[in-house]
């Protein structure tokens, strides 16, 4: 019995022997393989091309399954780009006027109502005023004697007396222009027409009454505004400029503005320099034609600048910029077809959709559309492709 479990150990030892001899053969085998393999094998390497490990390479088939996309950077006079910007649609205060009260006076009657479009000379209100009574009274007393001095000449009357009457006559219109009196009004109180210390407030040119703050019978103090007339056949846009080292929007800049569905051209005609203390923006003010009375003071806008570039500025899209392993902006650069290198680059101003970069000549071809990938498999150790 004895004998028989002897035997059996003997045997299982044997066994045990052979087999690590063969495992021990694999395992040799195969690490003679892997080093063949790292050291004869450049072709499934990643990026072993013309001597360069940094380059990516790509078949032709797999530049279709990807629709890889590659433009050429140009550089060109006259290149531009859009700069949007929110704005309000506000009164063009250079054609904006204020009717004012020029003499303590009580309203009796009004002539023009708010959102009425008045053409120039077209009554406002009618007021009256004892300052005024006195004036009417004095105007139509000198303005006799200046008649009468003037029909026998300066040689009758003499020269002193002739400038005198002159001079009155004339401060005493002045006076009554200063009260806002119109030519015509002087005109007919000259004449004796009219109720003393009863006058009228006119239109001093055209345009629409955006306010008004009086009522009929009201007592008013000198200075007191009537209503506020605004030509609404050209408004102006303020937009807000954010700070932006070497940004400059001059004066004529071509603009378009949108409200809804309507869009107007203009144009740049103020752009400061300096940065509101509030908004941190510096205010831009845009020129806007309203023939058609489309737009109304207190609209909201959206402006678009029409900015031109630098003649030797280069401009890739978005897309083209990815981020390298250290963090750097870069694009790649087609060496040859299916062949590409990342080149770092300095981004400069944003645009719609686009960047300005330095960094790569002009005349790179440059990848937009599959830059991503390639990013990709470069932060991968190796690169390899396939088109499945």
């Amino acid at each position: 019995m004895k004998n028989v479990i002897t035997k059996k150990r003997v045997g299982l030892c044997l066994l045990l022997l052979v087999v690590s001899s063969v495992w021990a053969d694999q395992g040799e085998g195969h690490d003679e393989g892997a080093g063949a393999e790292h050291e004869h094998g450049p072709e499934e390497s990643a990026g072993e091309v013309n001597g360069h490990s940094d380059d990516l390479t790509l078949t032709e088939a797999q530049r279709r399954m990807l629709g890889l996309r590659v433009i050429t950077l140009q550089s060109g006079a006259g290149a531009t780009r859009s700069l949007r910007l929110p704005a309000e649609i506000t009164s063009n205060l250079y054609r904006t006027w204020e009717v004012p009260v020029r003499v303590d006076s009580q309203v009796l009657s009004r002539s023009a109502t708010l959102g009425q479009h008045l053409e120039k000379g077209d009554p406002v209100a009618t007021l009256f005023s004892a300052e005024m009574a006195t004036l009417q009274a004095e105007l139509r007393a000198v303005s006799d004697e200046w008649r009468r001095v003037r029909s026998l000449g300066r040689a009758t009357v003499g020269n002193q007396r002739y400038l005198d009457v002159q001079g009155r006559y004339q401060d005493l219109k002045a006076r009554g222009r200063g009260y806002g009196l119109a030519d015509a009004d002087l005109a007919d109180i000259e004449k004796g027409k009219g109720d003393a210390g009863v006058y009228t407030l006119r239109a001093p040119d055209t345009g629409l009454v955006l306010s008004d703050a009086f009522q009929q019978g009201q007592w008013l103090a000198a200075g007191s505004s009537l209503i506020t007339l605004v030509d609404e056949s050209e408004l102006w846009a303020e937009a807000a400029l954010p700070p932006q080292p070497g940004l400059r929007v001059d004066t004529g800049t071509p603009a378009r503005v949108r409200v809804g569905e309507t869009q107007v051209d203009g144009e740049v005609i103020l752009s400061g320099h300096r940065l509101d203390p509030v908004t941190r923006t510096m205010e831009v003010r845009i020129r806007v034609p309203n023939e058609n009375h489309l737009l109304h003071p207190g609209m909201f806008a959206d402006v678009e600048l029409v900015l031109p570039l630098p003649d030797n500025a280069l401009v890739v899209p978005e897309e083209a910029l990815t981020r390298g392993g250290d963090g750097d902006w870069q694009v790649f650069v087609e060496e040859e077809p299916g062949v590409y290198e990342a080149r770092e680059v300095s981004p400069g101003q944003s645009l719609e959709g686009a960047r300005v970069i330095r960094g790569v000549p002009a005349g790179a071809r440059v990848v937009t559309r599959g830059a991503f990938f390639l990013a990709s498999e470069q932060a991968k150790s190796g690169f390899d492709v396939h088109a499945h």
